[in-house]
């Protein structure tokens, strides 16, 4: 199985999709070509499983799929646009007959709903390419899908944006089917926000508001683990409605956050916006601190990540904000003691 370069499939994708035939596409010289025979694949999706969770946001829900699309582009053949759903995924695994033999291109999605978007017409997904880069970007101007609490998201609907694509050849038939392995990763970031209450006396959450770092677009499918538009529209996000969080004395809560990939800093003479405040209901008001740790402040945040921030809220309005950035699978938030 061979894979090529990122550029090479996006300037494929930009050239073919559509196109019942890859007539006048470009291909490496050493593919082989198609010959006109198709095969089963079994797609091997290791964190593909059923959606059956209720209470948000745990491991298990911001791995759910729901729905998964399969786009299959070759050459001399129909473009392949399968979509499965949430009672198709059962095993761990998924099979796709009729695939044409030789070199293809192939696009996974899953919870596209999540982003607005329904790829079941292909042009909707051309109209999503970028022209210049030949990337498939999302649009959201007014930030709609996302930022979004972990309270926000229907876990047992729509989920998480989740991506492959890759470009591999496909094997002859034989009695076994080919196997590929697909590995997603979800589209955007987590923010783990713990709040720690240094004080003896419970205190009630009501605002929290963050720096301008939230953006307005992804790419869909990733060149490298950050790969942010360089037009990101970048916003700060102030959270008044429906937030009542209490924290009795010298214990925490955590709320969690879902946003964009984001490279909201770029000069360093300026004041970092990845910042992070409170207000109280009690009237303390704890200003925007950046999120700094003993290697410095931070400055993007790639797709697939958890940063854990650390918020410790003390007397006299001190806030002190300490950040990790860890895989998403690690989901221990180390609380530093009050003291």
């Amino acid at each position: 199985m061979k894979h090529l370069s990122y550029h090479y499939i996006v300037a494929l994708l930009a050239a073919c999709l559509l196109s019942a035939t890859f007539a006048g596409c470009t291909r490496e010289a050493d593919e082989p070509a198609a010959d006109g025979r198709t095969a089963t694949i079994r797609l091997n999706i290791p964190m593909l499983e059923a959606a059956t969770r209720i209470t948000p946001p745990t491991k298990e829900q911001e791995s759910a799929i729901h729905t998964l699309r399969v786009i299959i582009e070759s050459e001399g053949a129909t473009t392949i646009n399968q979509a499965f759903t949430a009672d198709d995924l059962t095993g761990g695994s998924i099979t796709i007959d009729n695939v044409p033999v030789g070199p293809v291109q192939m696009y996974v999605i899953a919870n596209e709903a999540s982003l607005g978007k329904d790829y079941s017409d292909l042009k909707t997904l051309q109209d999503d390419i970028e022209e210049g880069t030949g990337k498939v970007r999302i649009h959201d101007d007014g930030r709609q899908y996302f930022p979004k609490r972990g309270s926000e998201i229907d876990f047992t609907a729509t989920g998480l944006p989740m991506e492959w694509m890759g470009q591999l050849t496909i094997d002859p038939p034989t009695d076994t089917p080919q196997t590929i392995e697909v590995d997603l990763v979800r589209a955007v970031a987590k923010l783990n926000i713990t709040m720690n209450n240094a004080l003896s006396d419970p205190i009630t959450i009501n605002g929290m508001s963050f720096g301008a770092f939230f953006g307005d677009c992804l790419y869909l499918f990733h060149t490298t683990n950050l790969d942010v538009p360089n037009d990101t529209q970048y916003a700060g996000m102030s959270y008044t409605d429906d937030i009542n969080i209490p924290i009795e004395g010298n214990s925490s809560a955590t709320l969690a956050l879902y946003i964009y990939p984001s490279f909201a800093w770029k000069n360093a003479g300026d004041a970092s916006p990845y910042t992070i405040g409170f207000t109280t209901v009690a009237g303390g008001n704890y200003p925007q601190q950046a999120f700094v740790n003993n290697y410095g402040a931070l400055n993007s945040i790639a797709r697939n990540t958890q940063v854990n921030i650390s918020a410790t809220l003390r007397t006299d309005t001190h806030i002190k904000i300490n950040f990790e950035v860890v895989s998403w699978e690690n989901n221990t938030v180390d609380v530093p003691p009050f003291n």
